[in-house]
C-alpha cells in the first residue's frame, strides 16, 4: 500500500501511470508475516514523507479503513472521493492508487488467499461483499459512528492477538478477519431489500455469473453464452444482475473486457492485434472500434498517453 499527495486531476490517468507499472507481493508489504499485516494509515503517510508513488496492485486481499481522510482513491481507472468514515476493498491484481490532501487516520489489513483457505473462509463470503469487485465499479461502503466503533473494536483485536499469542496466530487473526468480513456483508446486505430466498437464489446467480465471466471473458463476449450456461434466459439474466449490481450482464462483459484490454496495454508489450487475439476479437479492427466506442480512445492513443509520463 502506498499513498501520495498531489491534486485530483484525473484525465485517463496521464498524471499517474508511469512506464513501469509496480507490483507488489505480500512479501514486500507484510515483512516476516506470512498470511496477514496490519498497518496505520498514518504511519505509512509519514514514513513516505508525502513522496508519491505511482500506481500499482498487490497480489494480496487489502481492505483499507478510513476513520478519516481526503482525497482521491483510483481503483482501475475509476475515481472515488475520500472521506471520513469509509472502507475501501481491493482484490489481487486490481490496480489502484490512493491521492490525499491531508494526514489520514484509519488502517490497512491486508491478507493472502491461504489465509482464506486456512481458516475456512469461503469464497461466497468474499463474493457478497460487491464491494470486492475485479472489473467495474469498487466504491466504498460508508459507515456511521457507532459502526466504526465495531471495526475498530475487531482492529484492536488483530493488533493485540497478532503481537502476544505465540502459537495459533494464524487462526485468531483469520477468525477475526472472517468477522470483518462478515460485518462488513451486513451492512452491505442493510441495502437489500425483499424475499430471503429470492435474493439468495438471485445472488448465486450474480456469483455463477461473475464466475463464469472471470473464467470465459476472453471466449465469451454475448450475454446469450452465459444465460445457456446458468439455464436462464438473456433477458432474465440482464434483469437480475442489474437489479443487484445496477449494471446489466451485457455491461459487466463489456467493463471485464475493457478491464482486461486496459491492464494488458498498461503492464505487456502485447500489440493491439495480439491482445485482440488474445481477448477473443476475430479481427483487431473490431477490438479497436469496441475500445474506442467504450473509452473514447483507440488502444494505442490509451498506450501511449497513459505511458508519457
Amino acid at each position: 500500500m502506498r499513498f501520495i499527495i498531489a491534486d485530483t486531476t484525473f484525465v485517463l490517468m496521464n498524471n499517474m501511470i508511469h512506464k513501469d507499472i509496480k507490483s507488489y507481493t505480500f512479501a514486500d508489504s507484510a515483512g516476516n508475516n506470512s498470511m496477514f499485516a496490519l498497518k496505520r494509515v498514518e504511519d505509512i503517510y509519514r514514513e513516505n514523507n508525502g513522496e508519491p508513488d505511482s500506481p500499482h496492485r498487490h497480489n494480496y486481499y487489502t481492505i483499507i479503513l478510513f476513520e478519516r481522510g481526503e482525497g482521491i482513491h483510483y481503483v482501475d481507472f475509476t475515481e472515488y472521493k475520500i472521506s471520513d468514515n469509509t472502507l475501501y476493498f481491493i482484490l489481487p491484481g486490481q490496480m489502484h492508487q490512493v491521492k490525499l490532501t491531508a494526514e489520514p487516520k484509519g488502517w490497512v489489513l491486508i491478507f493472502t488467499e491461504e489465509l482464506l483457505i486456512s481458516n475456512s473462509i469461503s469464497d461466497k463470503l468474499i463474493n457478497d461483499i460487491y464491494l470486492f469487485n475485479d472489473y467495474g465499479e469498487s466504491p466504498p461502503l460508508s459507515i456511521n459512528n457507532d459502526q466504526l466503533l465495531v471495526y475498530k473494536n475487531i482492529i484492536s483485536q488483530i493488533e493485540m492477538f497478532s503481537s502476544s499469542l505465540e502459537t495459533y496466530t494464524s487462526e485468531a487473526i483469520g477468525s477475526l478477519v472472517k468477522l470483518f468480513l462478515i460485518q462488513s456483508n451486513n451492512h452491505c446486505s442493510l441495502q437489500k431489500q425483499g424475499n430471503p430466498q429470492f435474493l439468495e437464489t438471485t445472488n448465486h446467480l450474480l456469483r455463477s455469473f461473475k464466475s463464469l465471466l472471470n473464467t470465459h471473458y476472453a471466449t465469451l463476449h454475448m450475454v446469450s453464452d452465459y444465460a445457456d450456461k446458468l439455464s436462464v434466459t438473456a433477458d432474465y439474466l440482464n434483469k437480475t444482475v442489474k437489479s443487484i449490481t445496477g449494471k446489466s450482464a451485457k455491461e459487466h462483459i463489456q467493463s471485464k473486457l475493457i478491464i482486461e484490454a486496459k491492464r494488458s496495454l498498461l503492464f505487456s508489450t502485447l500489440s493491439n492485434k495480439e491482445l485482440s487475439y488474445e481477448l477473443g476479437f476475430d479481427e483487431s479492427a473490431h477490438f479497436n472500434n469496441f475500445f474506442k466506442k467504450t473509452t473514447g480512445f483507440t488502444p494505442s492513443e490509451f498506450r501511449t498517453s497513459a505511458r508519457q509520463y
